[in-house]
């Protein structure tokens, strides 16, 4: 599976082709291509190599911002459980753990290569994950005070992502924090870079949740939280190694839900 990710042509790894070929249409014909219905065989696949190519890039030196204002909302709120919706290799979950030891921690992701890396990654700690679709979760009705995301409900496609916060709203007794990608409140370079990325999708997530009769109480967008974290990065001195680079504060916006 590692080997089929990582495929090349010319030296150049099959995925990023599809990038620029897709990216070249827009500019040329203003074409895209329809979002992904699933992505769950592209992260097995990924799943393979992401925990290693995250660990070793920097870029987890830049993305602790995020996590950090995850903690520091947590750290206000009165809780007993916590669990992450696409926990990936384990990364906020093993973080909120030994910030919160007191509390139940779990996880669930669709990729099995991830949930083995999670178990590996998160060691002897506490915490329990399991393999399973976040828009069918494998977890009891209120089990957990607080449900989490960090950049992975922006992969749900739009014919989901109704099911998935339904799920959330099912399993969280008290709120749901998510922090991730809305195009109405982002930049225009962002918003242009991401148009013909086919796995990223912008959801109005205080519509989604009003239309289950939840409120939105809590949210921020760049324009809120961009100077700290200016100030995050000017502290960061590690080498960024992604192909991609490093996108900044607007990449993401910070909802927190009332059950």
């Amino acid at each position: 599976m590692a080997e089929q990710y990582w495929k090349s042509v010319l030296g150049v790894e099959t995925y990023k082709w599809k990038w620029y070929f897709e990216r070249f249409m827009y500019k040329l014909f203003g074409l895209t291509l329809p979002k992904l219905k699933s992505q769950q065989g592209y992260w097995e696949g990924r799943g393979t190599v992401y925990m290693d190519e995250i660990l070793s890039s920097g870029y987890l030196e830049r993305e602790v911002f995020f996590q950090n204002m995850l903690i520091d909302k947590l750290g206000q709120m009165d809780f007993d459980s916590f669990f992450e919706a696409g926990c990936g290799f384990g990364w906020n979950i093993r973080r909120v753990k030994e910030e919160f030891p007191q509390a139940r921690v779990g996880g669930v992701d669709f990729s099995s290569t991830q949930i083995a890396n999670a178990n590996d990654y998160i060691g002897d700690l506490d915490i329990t994950t399991a393999q399973g679709d976040i828009c069918r979760m494998p977890l009891a009705d209120n089990a957990f005070d607080i449900g989490f995301s960090l950049g992975v409900f922006m992969n749900i496609h739009p014919d989901k992502i109704g099911d998935a916060a339904k799920e959330m709203v099912r399993v969280c007794r008290k709120k749901i924090i998510h922090i991730e990608y809305d195009s109405e409140n982002t930049t225009q370079q962002l918003r242009e870079k991401r148009v013909t990325k086919r796995n990223i999708v912008s959801h109005n997530y205080r519509q989604i949740y009003e239309s289950l009769g939840r409120k939105v109480v809590e949210f921020r967008t760049y324009k809120d939280f961009g100077a700290d974290f200016d100030r995050h990065i000017r502290k960061v001195d590690s080498n960024l190694d992604r192909w991609e680079g490093f996108e900044g504060p607007e990449k993401y916006v910070l909802i927190i839900v009332e059950i």
